[in-house]
Parts: structure tokens; C-alpha cells; sequence
């Protein structure tokens, strides 16, 4: 018979069989203790982290990328036992990685390709950088139709603004990317191949797609069409002014006077373009 084990909290029995006399307060009531560790350490600063964070909130690099089978908890790239369950995680857990031969343009270190919801990245696990193919790009500007869900499965990062501008290359054809406004009015500024894709540092890819979802391209969509209007009225109206000073400096070459037939029909087109320059603004 092996000797009876006893919770040190309640004095109540855990394992084994003793004599309730010995033991009066019977089998352990205690709540059991929970198996999920109470702290965790970033592997690339050593920072202390929450137990499922997905990226590191000292150093941005990536940190949860596998998925439990049995718990669906997330897990560090490299652990291979889940921290919450115990239970053994499959190389097949949702959010596993590959790693690619491109490399990041920031800091240098080999890309991951990796799913998010139905976004196919190349994810830089150091610096939390992300390289989107074009045909990617299509999926996030169409997210605000169909819902994808990319700003749930995206790891949580804060976006650092950078204080001196710095132009990266394209980690495809390494030539010098375009930096650009997303959406003109979005203040994400991001990196652009127009051949291979976009480049995102960390944060900037969430705080796009929440962009997106919240109607920000038709929203710049508007701005547009409003500022081209305006640029046309200014031209129709340039042209107005021009016609107008032409008449007297015609007069003086022998024209027709503003009395004449010819006369009244180029004052009436100047009328004509400024009921439209009115109309314009009224619309």
C-alpha cells in the first residue's frame, strides 16, 4: 500500500486510501492547480510576456505562431508541447511556417512564409515586418465587403513611427521601393514594389485593414472625385478668363466690336462657362 498524499492547503486527501479517522476532512476540495505557466520570456529580448501574447510588446518580433490542436491555444514557434494543455503540438498546427529565401529589408533576417485567416504574408519573426504580394493587397481592399476577419488573426503590435525616413529595397528584385500614403488619407505610410508587392513594418498591416473595414477608401474614394472636380472647375475657368481677354485685344486688330454677331457670340459662350463654373459649385 503506498502511502496516502495529502493536500497541504486543506489537510484533505489527493491520492490513496487512508482511514477517515486519520483523515477528517476527507478527499481535497481544493480547486486544481492549473498546468498553464505563469509567466513566459521572449526568446529574442528576454522581455517578460503574457502567457498567449503573439508578439513581443519590447521588440515586435513574432512569438505565437502554433496553435494547439486540442486547447487551440497559441504557442511559441519553437515550443513542442502546448503551455496550456501539455498535450504535444502537430507540425501541422494551424499557423505554421515555413521559412523562405527572402530576406527582410529592415533587418535582414529570413522571412516566414505564414496564413493569416485567408492572407498568405512573409513575416519577418524579428522585427514583425510583413511582405504582401499583389494579389494579397486585392484580398485586404476587398475585406471590407467580406469579412475575413484579418484583424483577429493578425499578432497585436503597436505601430512605431519612424523619425528619420529610411528607404528599404524590395525583398524580391531588391530595388529601391516607393514610399506612399495608403489611401491618401489613411497615415500609414508603406513601403511599394509595384512589381512584387508591399512591404509593412510592425503594426502598420492591422492598422491598415482596420482602415479598410471602417470604409477609408471610399472615403478617399470621395476626396478624389471632389478634388478632380474642383481641378476642373478651375480649368474652365482659367479658360473663361483667357476668352475674355481676348475680345478687347481683337477689337484693336480690326475684330468684329461685341455689338456684331461675332461679337455676341463669344461673349455668350464666356456666359456659358461661367453658368457652368456655377453649376459646378452648386453641385
Amino acid at each position: 500500500m503506498s502511502d496516502p498524499v495529502v493536500c497541504l492547503e486543506c489537510g484533505g486527501l489527493i491520492e490513496g486510501d487512508a482511514d477517515p479517522i486519520e483523515f477528517p476532512a476527507g478527499q481535497c476540495s481544493c480547486p486544481r492547480p492549473s498546468v498553464e505557466v505563469g509567466c513566459i520570456t521572449c526568446p529574442s529580448c528576454g522581455g517578460a510576456l503574457t502567457v498567449g501574447a503573439r508578439a513581443c510588446p519590447y521588440c515586435s518580433s513574432t512569438l505565437a505562431t502554433t496553435r494547439c490542436a486540442a486547447c487551440t491555444a497559441w504557442n511559441l514557434a519553437q515550443a513542442r508541447h502546448c503551455h496550456a494543455c501539455g498535450k504535444s503540438l502537430d507540425t501541422a498546427s494551424q499557423g505554421a511556417s515555413v521559412r523562405t529565401q527572402l530576406a527582410c529589408p529592415r533587418c535582414e533576417a529570413r522571412l516566414q512564409a505564414r496564413d493569416y485567416a485567408s492572407l498568405q504574408v512573409s513575416e519577418c519573426d524579428s522585427c514583425g515586418g510583413m511582405f504582401i504580394e499583389p494579389s494579397m493587397m486585392d484580398r485586404i481592399v476587398a475585406s471590407h465587403d467580406t469579412s475575413t476577419g484579418l484583424h483577429l488573426a493578425l499578432p497585436v503590435r503597436k505601430a512605431a513611427r519612424e523619425t528619420t525616413v529610411r528607404y528599404v529595397r524590395c525583398p524580391v528584385c531588391t530595388t529601391m521601393m516607393n514610399r506612399q500614403m495608403f489611401g491618401r488619407i489613411s497615415g500609414v505610410v508603406v513601403d511599394v514594389c509595384r512589381s512584387h508587392g508591399v512591404w509593412f513594418d510592425a503594426g502598420e498591416l492591422s492598422e491598415v485593414i482596420a482602415f479598410v473595414e471602417a470604409g477609408g477608401l471610399e472615403r478617399a474614394r470621395v476626396r478624389q472625385a471632389e478634388e478632380l472636380a474642383e481641378q476642373r472647375r478651375a480649368e474652365t475657368l482659367e479658360r473663361a478668363r483667357a476668352s475674355s481677354e481676348v475680345a478687347p485685344s481683337s477689337l484693336a486688330l480690326g475684330a468684329a466690336p461685341l455689338g456684331s454677331v461675332d461679337g455676341i457670340q463669344m461673349a455668350a459662350e464666356f456666359l456659358d462657362a461661367l453658368r457652368t463654373l456655377w453649376r459646378g459649385g452648386m453641385g
